[in-house]
């Protein structure tokens, strides 16, 4: 399972911080150990989607506060784990496969027009700034299928 990639350790020990939450409480509450509660706050690691929606809820906090600005060469992937989401759960909403949001994230798939709206509020961005996460995504295919032709021609 993927995890956050934009997970900001400075913002999450800030949040429970200034809850005078502990660490301990914080795992106990999510239900992880206090260890990987550790790992996440020094930056050698990063909470599951699932795992992140838990902590915005428990922390009573904005996603945008657990986060990392958001980066220009995000694609769909990133944007559906800031938001705290699993592909199944994007699928359920889009009335789809998980299948269906796996291709997207690789690439392969397209976004239907009713999609965008609903991706956008999902993930919580602009239709502009989820038109550049599909081009992201799909540049990044493209460049994996010529380094994959490259290596087959060598």
């Amino acid at each position: 399972m993927k995890s956050v990639q934009d997970f900001s350790p400075t913002g999450f020990r800030a949040a429970y911080e200034e809850r005078r939450l502990t660490q301990a409480e914080v795992a106990q509450a999510i239900g992880v150990t206090v260890n990987t509660v550790g790992r996440w706050v020094r930056g050698k690691g990063a909470p599951s989607p699932r795992l992140f929606a838990a902590l915005t809820e428990k922390l009573a906090v904005p996603r945008s506060q657990l986060l990392l600005p958001l980066s220009p060469d995000a694609d769909l992937a990133v944007l559906r784990t800031r938001a705290g989401l699993r592909q199944e759960d994007v699928a359920k909403r889009l009335g789809v496969q998980a299948s269906d949001v796996s291709e997207l994230e690789l690439g392969v798939g397209r976004v239907r027009g009713e999609w965008g709206a609903v991706l956008s509020a999902l993930y919580d961005v602009s239709p502009d700034r989820l038109a550049d996460a599909c081009r992201v995504t799909a540049e990044r295919w493209r460049e994996n299928v010529n380094t994959k032709r490259q290596g087959a021609g060598s």
